[in-house]
């Protein structure tokens, strides 16, 4: 996605949050604008300071913290069980998907978690993220499920064959619990 001049907004999760970082950093042009990177300072997981220009956004720092945690509570449900850390974690999602004046949602989600239903809902805190998303129809691709993982891969490579840039070759390996993981091949 880098390669196709799409910019990153991520969350600071060590799992895919971490991966995808790493992957934009690879494949972004010179001149393109780094990860947006969007924490809490109460869970901050790799120590990131405010820096809106290196592109780490603490939640917190914006005017909009409160309507974000309201847009939150609405997709999530409630905050039942939640420490204030992790109604932080659940409230950093509407800046990943809206922006940080919670009105220019991105073009598309794109994550990796387990479905649980057959509402669109999926384990873990991406649940609120993806639900954000469907009320803003931002469309939905979650590349833990097969079918719209391979249907994404033929259109990312599509895009960079009709923009003459190469295909990085991809491959899908075998992770612990035998849930399939998506790397770029060395």
């Amino acid at each position: 996605m880098a390669m196709l001049g799409g910019v990153l907004c991520s969350g600071d999760a060590i799992g895919s949050d971490y991966l995808f970082w790493e992957g934009y950093e690879a494949g972004k042009r010179a001149n393109m604008p780094p990860a947006q990177i969007y924490y809490t300072k109460k869970k901050n997981m790799r120590n990131l300071s405010y820096d809106a220009v290196k592109g780490h956004h603490e939640a917190e720092q914006y005017e909009t913290y409160d309507e974000a945690q309201s847009i939150a509570f609405r997709a999530r449900g409630s905050f039942e069980g939640l420490f204030p850390s992790g109604i932080a974690l659940h409230t950093r999602n509407a800046f990943q998907v809206l922006s940080e004046e919670l009105c220019f949602p991105r073009w598309i989600t794109i994550f990796w978690a387990r479905p649980v239903g057959k509402k669109g809902k999926v384990d873990g805190g991406t649940n609120t993220a993806v639900q954000i998303s469907i009320m803003n129809n931002v469309p939905c691709v979650n590349l833990y499920v097969e079918e719209q993982r391979t249907k994404f891969i033929g259109w990312v490579t599509a895009q960079l064959i009709k923009k003459g840039l190469s295909v990085p070759k991809l491959e899908l390996i075998k992770e612990a619990g035998n849930e399939p993981e998506l790397q770029q091949a060395a």
